[in-house]
């Protein structure tokens, strides 16, 4: 049995499950459906174009069904037909038969992939082993439910180089924000770790700073140069309309601090809708600013929209996945965002966690000096 239809395309939101089971024959009432449940027969000869069909989109498929008219073939549920000759068992050669590359499912939205096979110019996408480190998580020194070590052994364990705590900041009080206090004894924690990890593996200190109504972060610039990156995030206040939300979070790009952006439109899928912002304006500025783009994988955020992340590539952007982890489960939400960035198109080599630990520490490094020279 193969997963197909939304869930195969790596879609933010999946209305059905949809199976493809192989069988002796094709047999659709075999595996009767259910609610929520939508579920396939095929039999092996028939099994790639079954999968195709099922796996949609249905935009992609009328692309795929008029590139065989062109080449004056027909294309089906059944398989693509060639005069006599029926090719349907396999996904790949019905792509091959028709002069493509193998699409991946993620792009398989009829927004512009089948033009890009025929040039030969789809992306290589970032794959969950590309990635190297992990940044943006939370320990219990605000809302996060475990230490600092635990949360680190736990990255280390799952085979990454580096862990990026980011725990809220001061005027996140809902959330334990950190006091300056605090930010002493944790960096003091993570100096005391790094020590006993030795080269191969290594804590980065950041912090999750709210970008206030202004745009200002919450910490005065002698604490901000004391991490080694930051997120800048919006918590509050998030019916400010679209041209003030806007300046606001250009005020917080424009801040040479910031190292990302968290969570670009603050919204919560199901349960809230994004606030409103010029998002190509604001790709442009992190662009411009050397800011990066996160792409929070936490399931319920899937944020920034993968339909926005081939302009943040256009203007120039660094995206990075991060799982925004309140816990050791939640450091698997990486997969999420991983599904995202291949969705929007996004290749590792723009995906600033996959960076090694030498290459990131240099890259935080020559940011950090960056700031210095401009004070």
């Amino acid at each position: 049995m193969t997963i197909a239809g939304d869930f195969r395309r790596g879609c933010e939101l999946v209305a059905d499950l949809t199976i493809v089971a192989e069988a002796a024959k094709s047999d659709e009432t075999a595996m009767p459906s259910s609610e929520g449940l939508q579920v396939r027969v095929s039999d092996r000869k028939h099994f790639g174009a079954a999968l195709l069909f099922a796996t949609g989109s249905a935009a992609h498929i009328e692309q795929l069904q008029a590139l065989a008219a062109e080449k004056g073939m027909r294309l089906d549920a059944h398989g693509l037909h060639k005069g006599r000759a029926l090719i349907a068992s396999e996904e790949a050669d019905i792509y091959q038969a028709l002069g493509l590359p193998f699409i991946d499912p993620e792009l398989r939205e009829g927004r512009g992939e089948v033009e890009l096979a025929l040039k030969g110019k789809l992306p290589k996408l970032v794959t969950d082993k590309d990635l190297r480190g992990i940044l943006h998580c939370h320990t219990d020194a605000s809302d996060g439910t475990e230490t600092l070590e635990t949360m680190a052994k736990a990255t280390r364990q799952r085979g990454f180089e580096y862990f990026g705590v980011a725990d809220h900041s001061k005027s996140a009080h809902y959330a334990g924000g950190l006091s300056l206090e605090e930010i002493v004894q944790q960096h003091r924690e993570a100096d005391r770790l790094n020590k006993r990890f030795g080269k191969d593996f290594r804590i980065l200190k950041g912090i999750e700073s709210d970008i206030l109504a202004n745009g200002s972060l919450d910490y005065d610039e002698k604490v901000l140069e004391g991490f080694d990156f930051v997120v800048a995030s919006i918590h509050g206040r998030f019916k400010l309309d679209r041209k003030a939300q806007t300046q606001r979070l250009l005020r917080a790009i424009s801040d040479p601090h910031t190292t990302i952006i968290g969570h670009m439109t603050g919204r919560q899928l199901q349960r809230r809708p994004g606030y409103e912002i010029d998002v190509e304006k604001v790709l442009r500025a992190c662009a411009k600013h050397d800011v990066v783009v996160e792409i929070n994988a936490h399931p319920w955020r899937l944020d920034l929209d993968w339909r926005w992340h081939q302009a943040a590539l256009e203007f120039g952007c660094m995206l990075s996945i991060n799982p925004d982890a309140h816990s050791i489960a939640e450091l698997d939400h990486m997969h999420w965002g991983v599904e995202m960035a291949r969705k929007g198109g996004v290749p590792a080599d723009r995906i600033l966690n996959a960076m090694t630990l030498p290459e990131i520490t240099r890259y935080l490094r020559q940011k950090r000096r960056s700031l210095a020279r401009a004070a």
